[in-house]
């Protein structure tokens, strides 16, 4: 089940399919013909970094063209989030990055280590999850 669905947001999805370039591409044309207005563009996500996902997502933003790129992070990592942060906007121009899980018991440490760079603008929010 995807997490999409359950909040009512269209998902497109092609689960058989290893060409993330294209799966990216459907999806953007199946919004279109949704009348969609916003889409999101997620890819598989990896506990570490490696050349093969890197190259991936190269493909897929040229490919696509998004309007903005973030990384999220699983808040649980701790400092090895700076490190994937740093990475990934090595590879792609990072728009921001997005913390999950700091309610948990996990250390806060990555939200003040990823910095973002100095000809960006430093806006740091938090929300909370309400139930």
């Amino acid at each position: 089940m995807y997490a999409g669905r359950t909040i009512g947001v269209e998902v497109y999805s092609e689960r058989e399919s290893k060409d993330a370039v294209r799966v990216a591409k459907n999806g953007i044309q199946n919004a279109k013909t949704k009348g969609c207005d916003v889409v999101i563009l997620d890819t598989a996500g990896r506990l570490h970094i490696d050349m093969e996902m890197m190259d991936q997502i190269k493909n897929v933003a040229a490919a696509t063209n998004p309007h903005q790129i973030y990384l999220v992070c699983d808040a649980m990592t701790g400092q090895d989030a700076v490190n994937s942060a740093k990475a990934f906007n090595e590879a792609l121009e990072l728009d921001g990055v997005i913390l999950t899980k700091l309610d948990g018991d996990a250390r806060g440490g990555a939200a003040l280590s990823i910095k973002p760079s100095p000809a960006k603008p430093s806006n740091y929010r938090c929300r909370r999850k309400t139930r």
